[in-house]
């Protein structure tokens, strides 16, 4: 199966980013990032694996902070809404959408500053947003989870 088929069965022909945002608002609500901490995954989850979620140090004295993470949107559930989940890889399938899949155990809870659509999960992006850490269950999203990201931004990482 091509990606296009992939993508298309799993319910992920959304809208591109052309029509979520116009370019100047992403400009306008990621003004600043360059100067904001940049955190990688492997620097938010000192480990992950077999012995657990263990977060790191950077990480817990960015907490409150805005902060720059690249990574990648999980497939959402729908076209357009106010959270997604970013991951460290693409995440093809939807968890929500196959009881067979399930979540990366590093991942952060994004939640946007205002609603946007949302892109293919193997285009790379970059959101800016509030660190907040600690296992905490969200009642917007049902959602318990180590990290999150509040009032969030996010644009399309130029492939180089």
């Amino acid at each position: 199966m091509d990606r296009d088929a992939l993508l298309k069965a799993h319910g992920l022909a959304h809208r591109s980013i052309a029509d979520a945002l116009a370019p100047t608002e992403f400009a306008r609500s990621l003004a600043g990032a360059d100067n904001y901490p940049h955190l990688s995954f492997g620097e938010i989850y000192a480990t992950t694996g077999i012995i657990g979620l263990r977060l790191g140090e950077k990480a817990k004295d960015l907490v409150g902070q805005p902060v720059v993470i690249k990574g990648f949107m999980a497939p959402p559930l729908v076209d357009e809404g106010d959270f997604f989940v970013m991951t460290r890889a693409p995440v093809v399938t939807c968890p929500f959408c196959d009881f067979g899949a399930s979540w990366p155990d590093d991942i952060v809870l994004t939640q946007l500053e205002k609603p946007s659509g949302f892109v293919e999960p193997f285009q790379g992006i970059e959101v800016v947003g509030v660190l907040d850490l600690g296992a905490k269950h969200d009642p917007r999203t049902g959602a318990m989870r180590l990290v999150r990201l509040h009032e969030a931004s996010w644009r399309i990482v130029p492939k180089r």
